[in-house]
């Protein structure tokens, strides 16, 4: 009798070893947010040094035009050399948020017929032949209920069938899902990074916070879509005027702030400005200040391994965002690494 006992317990034990080890498949992506596709020799390089032969390119993003009062393409993709063999490539169409305040039921269906015709038409003319469309929205549980209908409506037209739809879900999105809802599509992908209040002046990351995003995330376990994760590497400065935001201020990093004379450490990762000065072809004015935000790699692994033992799915993406000399520069093929090898 007890060695029976014995032997059940064994059993049970066992059981609950194979389940907290879940073998997991994670793809490898990353995505590529230009408006000219033209990955530099360095990027390939970095690319295939680490395995990731999946990407994400965004074709276009989507506005209201007040004068045509529709919504239009704009700053669209221009392919400036051939896609590359052995990668999977995924369209996205980014759809800003004033679009979805001014779409009525017409308006949405001529939209969801534009966007299938100029998505068909690019991967046409790129030779790109996806099997995953995506759809990146920051929509609020004001504008869920015509976004929702334009993804119904993309479901339904001819070079969607067939194919997965997969829509973009933001940390406040997959938090509050009573409010805001869960789209209809076959796929989420979700945005850990930007969950900060970026306008909100003091010495903030609002790119990532590890706290933040594990807090928002906690209950990702249950959410009704299958999810893959886009991570970020990237970093800016944020220029604050009289404490209020003016602007982002590209390839302005925080050494070459703090190299700098005319900039004066305040706080953790603020710079106030000495003196009115060009910089970087900015102009800025005696009293400005500068938050500098950046990400670590162990930070963005942490969040990676978190994520992966709490995400409902098996098999999923880790994206990383984004493909750019600059960005991959600041870190190491391990570092890399150990962000694409969570869960495992």
């Amino acid at each position: 009798m007890l060695k029976a006992f014995t032997g059940i317990v064994i059993f049970l034990w066992l059981c609950c070893i194979s389940c907290s080890h879940r073998q997991q498949h994670i793809t490898r992506s990353i995505y590529y947010w230009k408006t000219t596709f033209k990955p530099t020799a360095y990027e390939n390089q970095r690319l295939q040094s680490l395995a990731c032969h999946d990407m994400y390119i965004r074709l276009c993003d989507v506005d209201w035009n007040d004068a045509v009062q529709q919504a239009v393409p704009v700053a669209p993709i221009h392919f400036s050399t051939t896609l590359q063999k052995g990668i999977h490539y995924t369209p996205v169409i980014f759809i800003t948020q004033r679009t979805l305040t001014h779409l009525t039921a017409e308006t949405s269906t001529l939209l969801a017929t534009n966007i299938n015709k100029y998505v068909q038409e690019v991967c046409s003319t790129a030779q790109m032949h996806p099997t995953e469309i995506q759809i990146d929205c920051d929509w609020t549980a004001g504008t869920k209920e015509v976004y929702f209908n334009l993804l119904t409506q993309l479901k339904q037209q001819a070079f969607f069938k067939g194919k997965t739809l997969s829509a973009t879900i933001r940390m406040h999105q997959v938090k509050y899902t009573a409010r805001n809802g869960i789209p209809p599509a076959d796929r989420g992908l979700l945005m850990c990074y930007n969950m900060g209040n970026m306008k909100k002046p003091g010495a903030l990351n609002s790119i990532l916070d590890v706290t933040d995003t594990k807090d928002y995330t906690k209950n990702i376990a249950t959410y009704p879509l299958p999810l893959d994760v886009a991570l970020p590497l990237f970093n800016w400065t944020l220029l604050f005027r009289n404490r209020q935001l003016k602007g982002i201020l590209r390839d302005v990093d925080q050494e070459g702030v703090k190299d700098n004379q005319v900039f004066q450490h305040k706080e953790a990762n603020l710079y106030t400005c000495t003196a009115d000065t060009f910089y970087n072809g900015y102009y800025l004015q005696n009293g400005d200040v500068l938050r500098v935000e950046s990400v670590s790699s162990k930070d963005v692994a942490h969040i990676a391994t978190y994520i992966a033992k709490r995400i409902g799915n098996d098999s999923f993406k880790i994206a990383l965002f984004h493909c750019d000399s600059l960005t991959l520069s600041k870190y190491s093929d391990d570092e890399l690494e150990e962000i694409y090898h969570a869960g495992h």
